[in-house]
């Protein structure tokens, strides 16, 4: 996939105003977890929150994914085989949270192959999605509906939705916490919230100075880096509960190398996690969060 060359297009104008406190608990107090080009990802030593710095300003993240995703139908099956092992899993972790059904929303739907996996369920399904290439593939092959505009120029009545879904979306958020307030006044009471997220810091430290060459925070675009205690209490700020963190399946990546690493930390993961009665989660690896509305902040 070609990513596009946000490092290079951005000026000193286009980073958010300073701003030295942690996101999360309010702390100003940093270590460098990473340095790569203009950029420093810094881990609050008070909560453990990885963030970028300094970060893009929010029109330029939008602007830069304009070329996202890529509309060779080659590179669009390459995508369908990754994901197709989390999509699967996933779909089976809501069906057994609401077995009957209803409305979904999936945020940042890429080429739209879960909400295709979600219709054939028997759900009601809505996409959102800026990347044109995938807009077009869930318009012109799938035939479903989704919306091109930023989620921020959306409007929807209040608790529309019995399920918001966001895979590898947080961590590219400008600001979560706005963004995740807007979707619980979206969600219907008692209504779920799933996240599927990267949790890289863990092998950013093992690795070295060798992580800054393989890139594992796809710099600049991950504006933060959670763990299942920051991902927990972001949640709760932001007025959900019964808040619950998986595994959830892993990729499949095109490589033989990746996939190979995929099959093995993903095999290790999803057994640790059954052995120890879901306590144990294994650092590095990538984790599905489940979580639901509370009726009062």
């Amino acid at each position: 996939m070609k990513r596009p060359d946000l490092i290079s297009a951005m000026s000193v104008k286009d980073h958010e105003p300073y701003h030295p406190c942690c996101m999360l608990c309010g702390e100003n107090r940093f270590r460098v977890v990473l340095h790569r080009d203009a950029f420093d990802y810094r881990q609050c030593k008070a909560c453990g929150l990885v963030h970028l710095w300094p970060q893009p300003s929010t029109v330029k993240v939008i602007s830069s994914y304009d070329g996202y995703l890529s509309s060779e139908q080659a590179e669009i099956a390459k995508w369908h085989r990754m994901m197709h092992p989390v999509i699967k899993r996933t779909a089976d972790l809501i069906s057994g949270v609401k077995p009957q059904g209803g409305l979904l929303l999936d945020v940042g739907c890429g080429y739209g192959f879960f909400l295709a996996e979600m219709g054939q369920r028997g759900w009601q399904v809505q996409g959102v999605e800026i990347a044109a290439a995938g807009v077009r593939h869930i318009r012109e092959r799938l035939h479903l509906p989704v919306e091109s505009k930023p989620l921020e120029e959306l409007e929807w009545p209040d608790m529309r939705f019995d399920v918001i879904t966001l895979f590898y979306v947080i961590e590219h958020l400008c600001d979560p916490r706005a963004m995740l307030g807007r979707l619980r006044r979206w969600l219907k009471p008692d209504g779920l919230l799933l996240l599927r997220w990267p949790h890289s810091t863990p092998i950013v430290r093992l690795l070295g100075p060798l992580s800054a060459r393989l890139d594992l925070y796809h710099t600049p675009f991950h504006m933060y880096d959670f763990s299942p205690a920051t991902i927990q209490s972001l949640l709760v700020q932001c007025g959900f509960d019964r808040i619950h963190s998986v595994i959830g399946g892993y990729t499949l990546p095109c490589g033989p190398a990746a996939r190979l690493c995929s099959r093995c930390f993903g095999g290790l993961a999803h057994a640790l996690e059954r052995f120890s009665g879901g306590r144990l989660l294994l650092p590095g690896v990538s984790k599905t969060t489940l979580a639901r509305r509370t009726e009062c902040l």
